[in-house]
């Protein structure tokens, strides 16, 4: 399953329903991974379309929404 969602649009979005998060570019299919579930293949993915200009802290916003109480270590740096 792959969902591809606006950075405005993650907020009901809960990090338990994927295994692995990128971001991408604005208009561009390539991106970034920013999470991966251990021990889970990477069959649920999620794709952040970042706006053209992202300010700076994007990712932690992105964090922030997805993962608001910090449960998951998941994360990569």
């Amino acid at each position: 399953m792959f969902v591809k969602a606006g950075l405005a649009h993650i907020g009901g979005l809960q990090i338990s329903s994927f295994d692995v998060i990128y971001v991408c570019p604005s208009h561009s299919e390539l991106g970034t991974l920013i999470f991966r579930r251990r021990h889970a293949p990477p069959r649920r993915a999620l794709f952040i379309d970042l706006p053209k200009d992202p300010k700076h802290g994007t990712i932690e916003r992105i964090r922030d929404a997805l993962d608001p109480l910090r449960h998951s270590d998941d994360w990569l740096p």
